[in-house]
């Protein structure tokens, strides 16, 4: 340290001291506060409440706003309770409310409570997922440490702005007057609403400088009504691809974490968007992330049954046979092959439609709706379709093998027999268009109707498995509650144009009454992007050429609609010199490789750039099958934000 930066810090600590002379202050409090003066020269505001000593419980003793974000300071003895703990910092965040930055507007994801313990405290420290608990010796770890959270002109902003918003806080060792003024949204002259749209796309544009991970949690201005939106029931966020569906979830789960207690869940039907959806998450706020459970449904199910001594494992190879003994069976069949050839195609009829919708008598299978599934099925085949699936439950009990669609009866039974003893905080689902009916009221028995307690993101332009269903089957009302999100943040305007004219059929969004969305209806803003199509023979050169002529190939993936044409370019990339990474075994953590996988595996992430091989179609034509390989490309194309590959083979 040397001798001029030693003196100013010295003169600051006098003047905190003069400052803080007449308040009667514990004299351990005088020195953290006398330090949270002295950080000031290290890009820190610090702010007092105007009744320390005699804070009230709920309040905070200090706030301090810098590089590392926005901290929430209680100076306690003991440990507080977390309705004070909670209640300090919702006080804190409604104050952020309405602050602005020339980045956009401030959310109070960049801010954590902190409880600061005098030195010689025995009791617990650390996260305890409502605060996190130091010493006055560890100031460091939050002054010091840590990822940086806010720029400069960011942190003057805000703490000019959290000055100004109350009489209880007042700045400790500076001034809101000599902070210059930061010029904000609507204080342009002149060309009025024009200048505040390039206003905000200078926003855009300044969030697509920052590194990938950090893109991928950006909310718009626009959206924070949506985040601190109280709902009084299970309420929805729909919208097209790349308009921000899911980074909205996880900001009100950041929201909802800090005013109520208790754990909240995340879940899907995916195995791996809620490792990824943790990841992105932790970028946002990682104090709260002990706080929310990540997880698919189909493991949560299986964990539940755990629990309650009711264990339904999946063997995967047990129930394959058990499917192929009864296709094998001609006599059974032969009507059925004659009406659709394809085994995938009867799988999923007994999967999405039948167990999926937990029909439990023929007279139901008549007259369910068959939505998506392409020619009608005649009375007659449906009761041939039900012995098949009477045939497959007797070969599944026969092997005492359970499939995927009975772990979710099975937990959801249990739940109907005993709910759970203590109920989340709240439970998002996303990607809700590929839950089976059965998979919708387990969610709903897990989270319940009260007030904010259930949000279902989701869009069926992106629904990659086949089957349908309304809300009202499974006992779920919205009523009027949700969000239509409309721009596109994800993709450049030509890959939203390119994927706009995919006939990718939504038929999901017109849920019980809600609004139909479609790419064609999204604004997209941000401006560019690269669509290159190649069409030739040799398509395996022609991917690693350009792949070699990118300028940045981190955050890139090579996508396909099969496992085995994922296995093949996972081949030819390596060959050809690539690092590789399988989007199976991808958490969302690191970026580097080149990411290889199925669209399947695709659901939930974006990538800088995309190549999209050609396969050639196995389909013979039926309606829903090429209606699939719609919405699977519309899917595949719209993981991309900046350049967008695609192939066609000509031989």
């Amino acid at each position: 340290m040397t001798g001029t930066s030693h003196h100013r810090q010295e003169r600051l600590r006098r003047e905190a001291e003069a400052e803080l002379r007449d308040r009667l202050l514990p004299s351990w409090h005088n020195r953290v506060l006398q330090r949270f003066a002295v950080e000031h020269d290290n890009g820190w505001y610090a702010l007092l409440n105007q009744f320390a000593p005699g804070t009230p419980a709920e309040r905070p003793d200090a706030v301090l706003v810098g590089p590392q974000g926005v901290l929430v300071v209680l100076l306690r003895d003991a440990a507080p309770g977390w309705e004070d703990t909670r209640k300090a910092f919702v006080w804190t965040a409604e104050l952020l409310a309405g602050a602005s930055t020339e980045a956009g507007a401030v959310t109070e994801t960049v801010a954590r409570a902190v409880v600061v313990h005098p030195a010689d405290h025995r009791g617990r420290t650390g996260h305890s997922g409502e605060h996190l608990a130091i010493t006055e010796a560890e100031l460091d770890r939050v002054l010091r440490d840590g990822e940086r959270l806010l720029e400069p002109a960011e942190v003057r902003t805000i703490a000019r702005h959290l000055a100004s918003r109350t009489f209880d806080l007042t700045p400790l060792g500076w001034h809101p007057q000599h902070i210059p003024q930061q010029r904000g949204p609507g204080r342009t002259s002149g060309a009025g609403l024009f200048e505040v749209r390039d206003l905000r796309r200078e926003r855009m544009e300044r969030a697509l400088e920052r590194p990938f991970r950090d893109w991928r949690i950006f909310l718009d201005d626009t959206q924070l009504g949506a985040v601190r939106r109280s709902h009084s029931g299970p309420a929805r966020i729909t919208g097209p691809a790349g308009t921000g569906k899911t980074v909205l979830a996880l900001h009100r789960l950041a929201y909802l974490a800090r005013r109520k207690p208790g754990r909240l869940l995340f879940t899907t039907h995916l195995r791996t968007l809620p490792l990824i959806a943790a990841e992105q998450f932790r970028s946002l706020a990682p104090h709260l992330v002990q706080r929310i459970e990540f997880t698919h449904l189909h493991a949560w199910a299986r964990d539940f049954l755990d629990q309650r001594g009711r264990a339904a494992d999946v063997d995967e190879q047990q129930v394959d046979q058990a499917f192929e003994a009864v296709w094998q069976r001609a006599e059974l069949t032969a009507p059925l092959r004659a009406f659709r050839a394809s085994r995938s195609y009867w799988k999923d009829e007994v999967d999405r439609v039948i167990k999926g919708r937990g029909i439990g008598a023929l007279e139901a299978y008549r007259t369910v709706p068959r939505k998506g599934r392409g020619r009608p099925l005649p009375s007659e085949l449906r009761a041939r379709v039900w012995q098949f699936y009477c045939e497959y439950e007797r070969e599944l009990s026969e092997r005492n093998a359970f499939d995927h669609n009975d772990v979710l009866k099975r937990a959801l039974c249990e739940l109907d027999r005993h709910p759970l003893p203590r109920q989340y905080a709240a439970v998002v689902v996303d990607e809700v268009q590929d839950l089976t009916l059965i998979g919708l009221r387990l969610v709903h028995a897990i989270s319940g109707d009260g007030p904010d307690q259930l949000l279902l993101v989701g869009d069926g332009q992106q629904q990659v498995y086949p089957g349908g269903w309304r809300l009202s089957e499974a006992g779920i009302s919205l009523q009027g509650r949700g969000e239509v999100l409309r721009r596109n943040y994800r993709n450049r305007s030509a890959i939203v144009q390119h994927a706009g004219e995919l006939d990718a059929i939504n038929r999901f969004d017109d849920l019980d009454g809600g609004p139909t969305t479609t790419l064609r209806t999204a604004l997209p803003v941000l401006r560019g992007g690269h669509v290159v199509h190649w069409a030739g023979e040799d398509q395996e050169a022609a991917l690693v050429a350009a792949l070699r002529e990118l300028d940045d190939d981190t955050d890139t993936a090579v996508l396909t609609r099969t496992n085995g044409a994922a296995q093949h370019w996972d081949r030819v990339l390596r060959e050809a010199g690539f690092p590789v990474r399988s989007l199976d075994r991808w958490n969302g953590r690191t970026s580097g490789p080149i990411h290889v996988g199925t669209v399947h595996r695709a659901k939930g992430t974006e990538f800088r750039a995309v190549f999209l091989p050609d396969e050639r179609p196995q389909s013979h034509g039926h309606r829903d099958e090429l209606e699939a390989v719609d919405r699977h490309r519309l899917v595949a194309c719209t993981r991309a934000r900046d350049h967008l590959w695609i192939a066609t083979l000509t031989r």
